[in-house]
């Protein structure tokens, strides 16, 4: 299904927005909201009910269902993964904002709950492993991406 910039760019803003509105709600593992939240439960609870698009419930299985992108190209509404435990496996998740920030439901730290973070946080930064994109692009396609699209028809 062909998801217009604009259309694209108002479901990303519906997310952010609703999202925000559960600022400061505390962490609770296993918290899908509407008064804890865990990361995952976070995310997942966010896209649903703000944008009607369901999530797997855990960050590892989020992720595998994201197209995955460079940092540069995060546009808010995109999703950043980290890997926050030992065991080297994907243990976190947030919605990026937009301003290098992103919104999670954090457990441990200065802050707890759901709080806004900068990924310039030498904790985030450090623990940072990929981005993820699950909505269209709000980006209008340049000349060149449409040149090379019409070129893949067969």
């Amino acid at each position: 299904m062909f998801v217009s910039a604009e259309e694209a760019r108002k479901l990303r803003e519906d997310l952010v927005d609703y999202s925000k509105c559960f600022l400061g709600c505390p962490y609770r593992s296993g918290g899908m909201g509407p008064n804890s939240f865990d990361c995952s439960g976070f995310v997942c609870t966010m896209s649903r009910d703000s944008i009607g698009v369901p999530l797997p419930r855990t960050s590892r299985a989020i992720f595998n269902k994201m197209t995955v992108i460079e940092k540069e190209n995060l546009e808010p509404g995109d999703l950043v993964f980290f890997k926050t435990t030992s065991t080297g496996s994907i243990s976190h998740v947030g919605i990026f904002i937009g301003e290098n920030k992103f919104i999670h439901a954090a457990s441990d730290g200065p802050e707890t709950g759901v709080i806004i973070t900068s990924l310039n946080e030498r904790f985030w930064k450090n623990t940072y492993f990929a981005s993820g994109r699950y909505l269209a692009s709000a980006k209008i396609p340049s000349v060149d991406d449409v040149e090379k699209d019409s070129e893949n028809v067969d």
